[in-house]
């Protein structure tokens, strides 16, 4: 079942300090993931994933900018070049999505326990899904 996210706040200014949040959405196979118009990623998890993984995971997402989205926070999140004039709103969106990484409190607890053990076949990888929205 998927959880509702409400949006990100879209009135974005160069003097925004943006407080995010991660929040897990998902986790299923890549088929049944219908996507998200906010910023977004998915690490492949299993049942020996911990907490600790799961935020060394989404911070690969973001220093690739893999960030997943339609809307123009993922865009300044996922772009490989920004316009001149966006350059200090994607630092400040960049350095939220990390701030909000160093909320997870990094433990060995393993929230996917009731998954099967990674098989190794891509076909088969189970995928956690995780949105960026505003701090509630």
């Amino acid at each position: 079942m998927t959880t509702y996210i409400p949006p990100i706040n879209t009135k974005l200014t160069v003097s925004m300090r943006p407080k995010l949040e991660w929040c897990h959405a998902d986790t299923c196979l890549p088929d049944y993931w219908s996507g998200h118009h906010l910023p977004h990623v998915q690490i492949a998890v299993d049942n020996s994933t911990t907490i600790g993984d799961v935020r060394a995971a989404i911070r690969r997402e973001i220093r690739d900018g893999a960030i997943m989205g339609n809307c123009d926070i993922a865009r300044l999140l996922g772009a490989d070049i920004v316009r001149e004039n966006e350059e200090a709103l994607a630092n400040a969106f960049t350095r939220a999505a990390y701030a909000a990484v160093n909320k997870i409190k990094a433990t060995k607890r393993r929230p996917f326990t009731h998954l099967s053990p990674s098989t190794g076949d891509d076909d088969e990888t189970v995928w956690a899904y995780f949105v960026l929205r505003d701090e509630e």
